[in-house]
Order: C-alpha cells, then sequence, then structure tokens
C-alpha cells in the first residue's frame, strides 16, 4: 500500500528550479549532459545522465535513467515531485562521496543496459520481474540478462 508523499508539500520551488539544483548537483559531481522529461501519461518524470566512471584505467560513461513517479500533472505536485527527486539525488551522492557507496552500487537498479537490438531498459526493469518472479516461486535462479530467442 502507497502512501502520498507529504514531504516537500508545501515547498515553493518550481519544478524548474528543481531542476537546475539537479543539474548543478550533477555537475558539481563531474557530470555534465543532463536530460529531463515529463511523461504525462505515464505519470513519470525521467532525469538521464552519464557518469563519467573509471574502469582499469579507461574513463566510461555509465549511463543512468531515473524513473520518478509523479501522480498529477498539477504544478504543486510536479514541484513536489521534483523537489524529492533533488533530494534522493543529493542523498545517493553523498554516499557515493563519502565513499560509503560507490556510484555503480549506489545506482544499480538506474544503471542502463542494452539488449543487443540496442533497445535500453535499466537493470531493475531488466531484473526487476525475474526477482519478483523467484520470489512468488521461491526458487531463486540465475538472473538472465538478455532474453532467451
Amino acid at each position: 500500500m502507497k502512501k502520498k508523499l507529504k514531504s516537500y508539500k508545501t515547498t515553493s520551488v518550481n519544478w524548474g528550479n528543481s531542476q537546475v539544483d539537479i543539474t548543478k548537483l550533477l555537475n558539481s559531481n563531474g557530470i555534465q549532459d543532463v536530460r529531463f522529461s515529463f511523461i504525462r501519461s505515464m505519470h513519470t518524470i525521467i532525469c538521464e545522465f552519464n557518469y563519467p566512471d573509471v574502469v582499469n584505467g579507461k574513463e566510461i560513461p555509465i549511463g543512468t535513467r531515473i524513473m520518478w513517479p509523479c501522480q498529477s500533472d498539477d504544478e504543486k505536485v510536479v514541484n513536489q515531485m521534483h523537489r524529492a527527486l533533488f533530494y534522493y539525488l543529493k542523498s545517493k551522492f553523498e554516499a557515493n562521496t563519502c565513499e560509503a557507496m560507490e556510484f555503480k552500487r549506489e545506482f544499480f537498479a538506474h544503471l542502463v543496459v542494452f539488449d543487443k537490438n540496442g533497445n535500453s531498459k535499466t537493470m531493475y526493469d531488466m531484473i526487476g520481474p525475474q526477482y519478483e518472479q523467484g520470489l512468488l516461486s521461491g526458487e531463486q535462479g540465475d538472473i538472465k540478462l538478455l532474453p532467451s530467442l
């Protein structure tokens, strides 16, 4: 059962200003390319960016997609959800900055992966249904990243 978010209910921060704050936060963590979308039909705010990770001495951009629910397109709700997204990202980067969690571990569910046809999904979208099925069946087996043909 989901509860309505009461935090940020009285925020006076416009969603556009929250996007600016998110972009500044990401920039301060070495991220230059940021894209926001609001898909009204899906009631979802999407924030996408590439994290400049270093793997074996080589910089590799790690695609990240945050799918943030926004139950309404009412301006107050949109402002509230953008502010919640800002603080969500801020807490994740604080964990990363103090070295409690590395970026890939902290953002694992939001990392973007591609299938052999070039279609993208987040790790959660790829693995989540298999994990949930394992919970329901009581059998936790191998997780397949690519569907069988």
